[in-house]
């Protein structure tokens, strides 16, 4: 809480790798260590692509916040995801 009186949001990746494929995040639930905290206290966090792997995996970007400030995750967000550009959806081959 101390850290947060000096800064407005937290900025990490949500993942240390790009996207999983569906079904094994609990095979890789190490890599997800920069989310458990803003989880399990319940503070505010939102997330934007923030780029593409070189597999053509998302990868993100998370906003955290201290409690009850989920107007500066959602205007960070806004920023970001307004100067990143739109998300383009991967095609799927049939």
């Amino acid at each position: 809480m101390e850290f947060l009186d000096n800064y407005d949001v937290i900025l990490s990746p949500v993942a240390a790798v790009p996207a999983l494929a569906h079904g094994t995040t609990f095979e890789h639930l190490n890599a997800f260590g920069y989310v458990f905290t803003h989880n399990l206290t319940g503070w505010p966090a939102a997330v934007v692509r923030a780029g593409t792997s070189p597999e053509g995996l998302p990868i993100g970007v998370q906003i955290a916040c201290g409690p009850w400030r989920e107007d500066r995750a959602l205007a960070v967000a806004a920023v970001l995801e307004s100067a990143l550009g739109p998300f383009a959806p991967p095609t799927i081959a049939a």
